[in-house]
């Protein structure tokens, strides 16, 4: 199972009730589980089919999507922590 976060480039007019799985029928391979704002949680099964679901989140949605494994994420807001912590000690 690979944990995600897509950022939608802005807040959408509407959004689709959640949890949501696709595809509709039968197993699901990519599931949203939440969404806040500008952020979407959710995951998918590492099989090739899954990453062709994240290319209709733009659509569910209506505004254009980036996708990032979570673990690219944390290791954003590690890098951004370190930078603060820097900038406070230097400041």
């Amino acid at each position: 199972m690979v944990r995600f976060v897509s950022v939608l480039a802005r807040r959408p007019r509407a959004a689709p009730r959640l949890p949501l799985a696709l595809p509709a029928g039968g197993a699901w391979l990519l599931e949203l589980l939440a969404h806040d704002g500008r952020y979407v949680l959710g995951q998918y099964r590492r099989q090739p089919k899954a990453i062709g679901h994240l290319g209709s989140l733009d659509r569910l949605f209506g505004v254009p999507v980036t996708t990032r494994n979570l673990n690219t994420i944390r290791a954003i807001v590690r890098v951004l922590q370190g930078a603060a912590k820097q900038g406070a000690a230097a400041g």
